[in-house]
């Protein structure tokens, strides 16, 4: 059994000095030992490992695998992210590590390059690691990241300019099988097989389901997972998993223009100029704020403000979404404060029963929700916290709550809708739901479009008339998650990350015509009885009162 070695590499270098110093002394040495030049050559060409030396940014990406079994790296573009995870999955597939290494290490096996289509799987992982984008161009082969003299020949399953699978020799002696998938393939294609590595390069759709699929493939090897993105699609679910990642087994790693040594300051503002606006920041710093399929296409800085004591004059309106589990879908509460001498909006506060939901099992139920508004604690508050706890309100027990439409709904188990229940508790719920003033869309034919209300909102945001509070956290997370996606031929607001984005409408929109001042949002209000009991049958059939 023939087992590799790295000593090559100095044999290697070697001969690249040496035709260096042929190519000093001239000529007419270069013609004396045109041996010398050519093998440099044929190692430039077929050892192109040989000249890679990582960025700093890529030493700690490649260190991050000896402790975490899945890492993201989110990247800018032109830093070089393609190229170094090229590298690491060569040296994986090869088991020769050169002598910096101090990563994840894998004995011999099946490794797979992930790509979001068969065109980028071809064009971008098949050319990085092989060295072609046409698998029918067998002189490339070993122009890439993994060397000529290591691939297995009559082990090359190709199908026409895509290459599906080859194997490799390895440093044990025995030898590594490298597939090449795309993101539009079926599930099927991965099942049955035991993996050492993956590598997923940028985001898809079915991003959560392949990286799953990796996930199960590596239980038996304790493989690892690589996953490499330029965040062009936005912060999509499986991007905020890594991101965010509370359990201390997902490693995510920021890389900016700034890593890559290369691009000088020339270059960067030349690229930058060149750039569309709303793509700056994503493709020079790798993170997520303008994604394709970001409906608020707008960074944290642009939105955002820091929090100030809103005056009383202001008038203030609060919002409600209303969760039916209270588990993925919360029940929410937002306040908005319109400045009446120039019109810019400002959301100032925010609650979510998630918020009180360990403490008070019904936190999003409406008879809750109203008691936090107004801050009088349920009558079995006290029960359910064993009186260890105080009961919050959220501190303007008069405001104006503007409900959706959903407010005219039923509460299950009752005969009142979810507006009269609050109402019930003392909640200044506005009796009209919300709908888009007609002043503001002219030419909108619904009055509770969700597209025209985001479409207000996004230019609001855009002319800096409606501004967040920066500690409304849950709000900026949503608003950097929520995406357009596709429905057959049509693109709509995906319905999840949009539970305090959905308040946030009714609020901003409504806070002209329905709100009131902050001074008058402070003092609790004494609802009136025959008010309290106003809903659509009533006032219908008010009209018949004698």
């Amino acid at each position: 059994m023939t087992v590799l070695t790295l000593d090559g590499f100095e044999k290697r270098q070697k001969v690249r000095e040496a035709a260096k110093a042929l190519a000093r002394a001239g000529k007419a040495a270069i013609k004396a030992h045109p041996h010398v030049v050519r093998m440099a050559q044929h190692f430039n060409k077929y050892f192109k490992w040989d000249l890679f030396q990582p960025y700093d940014y890529q030493v700690k990406w490649f260190e991050s695998g000896s402790s975490f079994l899945l890492r993201y790296l989110s990247a800018a573009n032109r830093i070089g992210k393609t190229y170094g995870a090229a590298h690491e999955f060569a040296y994986h597939a090869t088991g020769l590590y050169p002598a910096w290494w101090r990563g994840f290490r894998c004995e011999a096996g099946t490794l797979w390059a992930v790509g979001i289509s068969s065109d980028s799987t071809r064009k971008v992982l098949q050319k990085e690691l092989i060295g072609t984008n046409d698998a029918r161009n067998t002189n490339a082969y070993g122009t890439g990241s993994i060397p000529r003299e290591l691939i297995v020949w009559d082990s090359i399953v190709r199908r026409g300019e895509s290459l599906i699978s080859l194997r490799v020799r390895h440093a044990s002696g025995v030898e590594s099988e490298i597939h090449f998938y795309s993101a539009t393939q079926d599930e099927t294609v991965y099942m049955g097989q035991s993996i050492v590595f993956a590598w997923v390069d940028e985001q898809s759709e079915r991003e959560l389901e392949i990286i799953a699929q990796c996930t199960t493939r590596t239980t038996t090897t304790k493989g690892c997972i690589a996953c490499t993105a330029t965040p062009e699609v936005g912060a999509t679910d499986f991007y905020a998993q890594c991101r965010d990642d509370a359990t201390g087994e997902i490693y995510f790693q920021n890389a900016t223009w700034d890593d890559a040594p290369h691009l000088t300051e020339e270059v960067k503002k030349s690229l930058l100029a060149r750039i569309p606006y709303y793509q700056r920041k994503m493709r020079s710093l790798g993170i997520p704020v303008m994604g394709s399929g970001a409906i608020y296409p707008y960074a944290p800085e642009q939105v955002t403000v820091a929090a100030f004591e809103i005056p009383d004059h202001w008038l203030v309106l609060s919002a409600l979404d209303f969760g039916y589990s209270g588990i993925s879908d919360p029940s929410i509460v937002v306040s908005v404060a319109m400045n009446p001498d120039d019109g810019k909006k400002y959301i100032f506060t925010e609650w979510s029963s998630e918020q009180d939901r360990d403490h008070y099992a019904n936190s999003h139920m409406p008879d809750y929700m109203a008691a936090k508004i107004v801050g009088a604690a349920p009558n079995d508050w006290h029960e359910a916290t064993n009186g260890e706890l105080d009961f919050e309100g959220l501190g303007l027990p008069g405001i104006v709550v503007k409900s959706p439409h959903d407010g005219n709904g039923i509460q299950p188990g009752t005969q009142q809708t979810r507006a009269e229940i609050m109402r019930e508790k003392g909640a200044n719920v506005h009796h009209e739901n919300f709908e888009i003033p007609p002043d503001l869309a002219p030419l909108e034919a619904n009055r509770r479009s969700l597209v025209g209300s985001i479409n207000l909102l996004a230019q609001w945001f855009q002319d800096g008339e409606l501004k967040i509070f920066s500690n409304c956290l849950g709000l900026l997370k949503e608003f950097q998650l929520y995406q357009w996606v596709k429905r057959g031929q049509r693109t709509i607001p995906a319905d999840k990350n949009n539970h305090f984005l959905d308040a946030m409408r009714i609020a901003a929109i409504r806070v002209r015509d329905d709100g009131e001042a902050m001074s008058s949002a402070k003092r609790k209000k004494r609802q009136d009885v025959a008010y309290a009991a106003i809903n659509d049958y009533a006032q219908a059939m008010g009209a018949f009162a004698g």
